[in-house]
């Protein structure tokens, strides 16, 4: 049983525009519903919520006319929302794992979804992070937010939910999909290029 946290609480200051990030329109259709589309492909997720926020009312709103579950959080950030989604959720230190995604990875698929989750499966770590090579983000003109070493973190984590520090598995992938966050407007336009050079069909 593995239950699927797309975060989507932030504020996404960096967009520059009136539009909840989560529900900015990339392809015809809202930003994160690419993401709970893949989800609800993937063969290795049992339960899909979307952690929101007083910062995204729309979304939510959005969200429960779409029959999807969602959690109120503070708001106070990605660590710390999760963190409250746990204790909340999980009060008694239970082991269930929970794969946590961003709402700005309108490339994820399925496909690469139930990978990771089957090279979680095959690990031993509670924990999973799963990072792109940041030679990837040169082939594609991207520019990384954080740059670990030759890595990048994509957004997309396994862990249990006891709310504790956990061992962790960095799981290496150069996949383009993991590669494109929405964060800007220039990251959008940079969206249209990579589905194009890359051959992704959406």
């Amino acid at each position: 049983m593995v239950t699927a946290l797309i975060m989507a609480g932030g504020k996404g200051t960096r967009m520059e525009c009136d539009t909840e990030k989560p529900l900015i329109e990339l392809f015809g259709i809202p930003m994160i519903q690419h993401v709970i589309d893949a989800l609800s492909k993937s063969n290795g997720i049992s339960d899909i919520m979307v952690a929101t926020s007083h910062n995204t009312p729309k979304t939510s709103l959005y969200l429960q006319n779409q029959d999807i579950k969602i959690f109120q959080t503070p708001g106070n950030g990605y660590v710390e929302d999760l963190q409250y989604y746990i204790s909340e959720n999980f009060p008694n230190n239970s082991d269930h794992i929970i794969l946590t995604i961003t709402s700005d990875l309108p490339l994820i698929t399925n496909e690469t979804i139930d990978y990771v989750l089957n090279e979680y499966n095959m690990n031993n770590k509670p924990a999973m992070c799963v990072a792109v090579p940041v030679d990837i983000f040169r082939e594609y003109g991207l520019k990384p937010s954080i740059v670990l070493g030759d890595m990048v973190p994509s957004g997309l984590n396994i862990l249990r939910s006891n709310n504790k520090q956990q061992d962790e598995e960095v799981l290496k992938l150069g996949k383009i999909e993991l590669a494109v966050n929405i964060n800007s407007c220039d990251d959008i336009v940079l969206l249209e290029k990579v589905v194009s050079k890359s051959g992704l069909k959406i």
